[in-house]
């Protein structure tokens, strides 16, 4: 039985080798080349493609040319797979962007239509409407979660979460890119972020406050999440920083100290330098000359003083982000900031 088994696999075997060996020489008789040259020519041309796409040399098709495509099951499936009901001609208006109607608006004058009638909005006023949702939940969740960062550096934040990059990133990410209707295609990023927004704008009639915070919660702000503050809102005189908010603080003028320092004649050198006032350490910062050390050290003393080093809390998410409460109020500015006016405020 086993001899009869083994028999069976070696002709299996060798009937799968002749059918491969024969397409591979029906290929190499096609391109006139060497069987042992077919896949390494494959992969140099799979690279070219994927290289010429990428360059924006080849049209991307669209998802609706194929036959099988069915846009209302598409837009459930989109829906579903965010666990969110939309309303749906109110997710139909969202995803339509201006171009659209004014390019079939068009197309049907050019077909001898005078007048088309094209029962169809678009989603500027939704867009609108979802950018004013973003902005208010931004700035109640980031003054919540950053109690002591100055409101300039909280509105450098919403700026940056409201931005076209992040916008369209996100809309990109959730599968966007074959559900608008727009003139060109793939959209671009203009049009993406106008469509997330609108997105948003939907969800905000269709569902409680509770669901659509929670939908930009996980969306948008998580977009700040590994991000370095600092990055986003550049401080460009931090030494100054300091020393005004331990002016109004009532401490002594920052002094900068060097700690070590290594490689001086060379084109390795570093320097480490702290931050000091009324003999209390600051901060501390490395740099290749003591300017930017000293720099990066008021960089870190402000990090302190506003909570927002690596070893802080995260940002809430989930459940922990339920319990915490939206702040309306502006946090301090950061001309008035001084450590004595931040002493009762409670962090996360």
């Amino acid at each position: 039985m086993a001899a009869a088994l083994t028999g069976v696999r070696l002709v299996l075997r060798s009937s799968c080798c002749t059918t491969v060996n024969r397409a591979i020489s029906s290929s190499a008789r096609v391109f006139g080349i060497k069987s042992r040259w077919v896949a390494p020519l494959y992969k140099t041309l799979k690279h070219r493609h994927i290289k010429m796409k990428s360059l924006g040399l080849m049209p991307v098709n669209k998802r609706s040319e194929f036959i099988e495509w069915n846009y209302d099951a598409e837009l459930y499936a989109f829906g579903k797979r965010l666990q969110e009901e939309f309303d749906g001609d109110a997710l139909r208006e969202a995803l339509t962007d201006a171009s659209y109607i004014a390019k079939e608006t068009q197309r049907q004058q050019e077909l001898g239509v005078s007048d088309p009638g094209l029962a169809m909005n678009n989603n500027k006023e939704l867009a609108a409407r979802g950018e004013t949702v973003i902005t208010e939940y931004c700035f109640g969740y980031l003054r919540a979660a950053f109690p002591l960062l100055p409101e300039e550096g909280i509105s450098a934040l919403v700026e940056y979460c409201q931005s076209e990059d992040v916008m369209s990133a996100v809309g990109y990410g959730i599968g966007l890119r074959d559900l608008v209707l727009c003139e060109e295609h793939p959209p671009s990023s203009s049009t993406m972020a106008r469509c997330f927004q609108a997105i948003v704008g939907v969800l905000s009639v269709s569902s409680p406050a509770p669901r659509c915070h929670a939908f930009v919660r996980d969306f948008v702000v998580a977009q700040l999440v590994g991000k370095d503050i600092d990055t986003i809102w550049k401080v460009e005189n931090p030494m100054g920083v300091v020393a005004d908010i331990l002016h109004q603080s009532g401490q002594g003028e920052p002094e900068p100290r060097l700690i070590f320092q290594s490689g001086q004649e060379t084109i390795q050198a570093v320097y480490h330098v702290g931050v000091y006032s009324d003999k209390k350490f600051m901060g501390s910062g490395y740099g290749e000359t003591v300017e930017t050390a000293v720099k990066e050290a008021a960089h870190d003393a402000l990090r302190k003083l506003f909570q927002i080093t690596d070893s802080a809390s995260p940002l809430p998410f989930g459940k922990d982000a339920d319990v915490v409460p939206l702040k309306t109020e502006a946090n301090i500015s950061l001309d008035n900031w001084s450590i004595d006016k931040t002493k009762n405020i409670i962090t996360c």
